[in-house]
């Protein structure tokens, strides 16, 4: 019988179970263990619609106001609809939270290019015009 799989191919990896993110999580916040990961992802934190916290470990690039984040599989996943409107977001790493303001930047905005150079050096990953990128901007104060 023929292989009739007509599903797309995916160039970023779907959804890790919960217990996955949990794991991870576990292990960014650890004080011993952060520098195993701090390098590739960190934590980030914002409230849903609802209310309830949300915690996500993800993969970012630093910026020159702050952080880029892909959102892989965009298609898949509502969490980055949040940031449709700009909003508040905290970006956890080496056991440091810092607040800025969130937002899923489209291609057409200046913010775009830059950000996404910076993703794309830091993991060698192209940023596509079909891509969520959400770039985090922090105080001036907060960068250090």
């Amino acid at each position: 019988m023929a292989d009739t799989d007509t599903r797309p191919v995916w160039r970023h990896t779907h959804r890790p179970p919960a217990l996955i993110n949990r794991a991870v999580l576990a292990v960014l916040r650890s004080r011993r263990l952060h520098g195993l990961l701090d390098g590739q992802l960190c934590e980030l934190r914002y409230r849903a619609r609802d209310g309830r916290p949300v915690r996500l470990p993800v993969r970012y690039a630093v910026t020159g106001e702050g952080y880029a984040v892909l959102v892989g599989d965009a298609r898949d996943k509502r969490w980055w609809r949040r940031f449709r409107r700009p909003d508040a977001v905290q970006v956890c790493r080496g056991g440091r939270c810092r607040t800025g303001l969130g937002r899923i930047v489209p291609p057409e905005d200046p913010a775009f290019a830059p950000a996404a150079a910076a993703y794309a050096r830091r993991h060698g990953v192209l940023v596509g015009p079909d891509d969520r990128l959400l770039v985090v901007k922090l105080p001036a104060a907060a960068r250090g």
